[in-house]
């Protein structure tokens, strides 16, 4: 271990004087992220604040059928609705985009209306006015049913309803966007600090010392293959830990400034260290493989390249992981980097489940050694170390 503390400082030294290392550590973790997150917080803000002011367009066929319920839309402020009295022009505006909205009333026999209501999925726009198309359907309803009931001589008023329903909503947008930001994005950014941070260094230190010709220094010494990797290694996983604790650091401070309010009451101490459990096997499979990736390669461009499908597979599996786009159940938490990502969302919500927890740990950390092992493997192979 002495012999491997003497290469981990060597390259730690060397990597303090290189200012690519301190951007990659210091500057994304605590400029870049928290701006970029401030700035989509900013106008993630601004949507909902013009969602809630918007007044949303309907299309309402045959205000005839019911002079009434066609009232209630003319009295509603928050829906700006168009009567349309020529049959099929409703659905013709609906359908070219003009409205949000599209009413089809159709009188029913032999009392009553019936009532088509068409919208577009996952269009803001015409949801909102769906939302509050139902309120105006509920107190046509009420005002029919008191009309129906003085008819038969019965006062709505001294009717006890079967079931009364009393709705409060709680919360404010701006911390439902600091909690989805928290325990969705933070895992995502982490990941992403700590792969840049180790591809980096990793491919100057192994590939970038070989196309110096550096490297023979350190094989001519006493230090054995093993000693000279398992420093390496230490130093790519040192850079990568501290990046990830800078990117934490950086996103919650640095999201407090542009006045984002986290929930940050879950993260107890107990979660801190089931976070480290979590993240450090995490960080040492990425460091290992980026010293496999700078052993095997000839020049620090080569090595680059190889490291890119590296990044994309991290990055794709952080999108999956961040969107919910990939719903593997119990077996996501055998999948190296998912596993991870997947136990961080949890840890990070206040959850602590030591199924997922030691699922991770048990597939994340024998995988760690076996890269490292790989690593010392081609460290050794004088055909891949010295070939041009």
């Amino acid at each position: 271990m002495r012999n491997v503390w003497l290469v981990f400082k060597k390259e730690i030294l060397s990597g303090l004087r290189d200012r690519r290392t301190a951007i990659l550590v210091l500057v994304f973790p605590l400029i870049f992220y928290p701006t970029m997150l401030g700035l989509i917080f900013h106008f993630s803000s601004q949507n909902v604040s013009s969602a809630e002011g918007t007044v949303p367009r309907v299309a309402y066929q045959n205000k005839e059928a019911s002079p009434v319920l066609a009232s209630f839309f003319v009295k509603e402020n928050e829906l700006a609705t168009t009567f349309y009295r020529e049959e099929g022009a409703a659905r013709e505006d609906f359908e070219n985009g003009t409205s949000d909205l599209l009413l089809e009333v159709k009188k029913k026999q032999p009392s009553g209306i019936s009532v088509e209501v068409s919208y577009r999925k996952f269009d803001q726009g015409s949801e909102i006015a769906l939302s509050r198309a139902k309120g105006v359907f509920e107190s046509y309803l009420e005002e029919s049913m008191k009309q129906k009931l003085s008819g038969m001589g019965i006062s709505y008023e001294e009717i006890s309803p079967p079931m009364e329903i009393s709705v409060n909503g709680v919360g404010d947008a701006e911390s439902a966007i600091g909690r989805e930001m928290l325990e969705m994005m933070l895992p995502y950014f982490v990941i992403l600090s700590i792969i840049t941070a180790a591809m980096g260094l990793g491919a100057e230190i192994t590939a970038g010392e070989k196309e110096k010709k550096t490297i023979s220094t350190l094989l001519v010494s006493r230090l054995s293959r093993e000693e000279i990797v398992l420093g390496k290694f230490l130093t790519v996983f040192s850079v990568a830990a501290v990046a990830a604790i800078f990117s934490v650091v950086g996103l919650i401070y640095g999201l407090g400034l542009f006045g984002i309010s986290l929930p940050l009451e879950s993260l107890t101490l107990s979660i801190f260290f089931w976070i480290l459990v979590t993240v450090l096997p995490l960080v040492a499979v990425l460091s290992s493989l980026v010293i496999g990736i700078g052993s095997f390669a000839r020049t620090q461009k080569e090595a680059n390249v190889y490291q890119t499908p590296v990044l994309m597979l991290v990055v794709l599996t952080g999108i999956l992981s961040m969107t919910g786009g990939m719903d593997l159940g119990k077996f996501a938490f055998f999948i190296p980097i998912l596993n991870s990502l997947e136990t961080f969302r949890e840890l990070i919500a206040g959850t602590v489940n030591l199924f997922h927890i030691g699922a991770t740990f048990i597939t994340t950390v024998p995988l760690a050694f076996l890269l490292v092992y790989f690593a010392i493997w081609l460290f050794k192979r004088e055909d891949i170390l010295f070939r041009v």
